[in-house]
């Protein structure tokens, strides 16, 4: 199967890349496939996708933000979150003085050994992104269903006490 995009541009350079391109480029399976993906019902099953993935994705910033993980150690979520990921900075463990005052920063090492743990012993996978630039001590975590979105927050919950 191939794929299929779009451009949208100034008319100049959409007749560059027409210049460019193969006569024939789209095959008729592509094509069926593109004009099927177009049609009123997938039109409304992509809609239906979209207000599902947009409300687990406020369950689960709003879960993020909880004073519980906030506790633990789960910074503010970088970005706009418009997108289905998130970015969030793992904190440094608590000094254990008590102090809620306490200025934590992003801690990329902790961040690591969560990623880690959760891959290869808990079976969730995030994404560590400590090592891009503006994202120190980051997780990258992709909105699921409701049951992933329940799993991923309990998991993290759980290993941010220990680790």
């Amino acid at each position: 199967m191939g794929r299929l995009g779009i451009a949208i541009a100034q008319p100049p350079l959409i007749q560059i890349l027409t210049n460019t391109k193969a006569p024939y480029n789209i095959s008729a399976p592509t094509a069926q496939l593109a004009l099927s993906a177009l049609s009123p019902p997938a039109i409304a099953s992509m809609r239906n996708k979209i207000g599902v993935l947009k409300s687990q994705r406020e369950r689960l910033l709003l879960a993020l933000a909880s004073p519980t993980l906030s506790r633990l150690g789960v910074g503010k979520t970088i970005g706009g979150n418009d997108a289905n990921f998130m970015l969030v900075p793992i904190l440094e463990r608590r000094s254990g003085n008590g102090d809620d005052s306490e200025e934590r920063k992003p801690d990329s090492a902790r961040a690591q050994r969560m990623y880690k743990t959760l891959a290869e012993q808990e079976g969730v996978v995030v994404r560590y992104r400590g090592g891009e630039p503006g994202c120190s001590g980051c997780l990258r975590i992709t909105v699921g269903t409701e049951e992933e979105n329940t799993v991923v927050i309990k998991k993290l919950e759980d290993l941010l006490r220990v680790i």
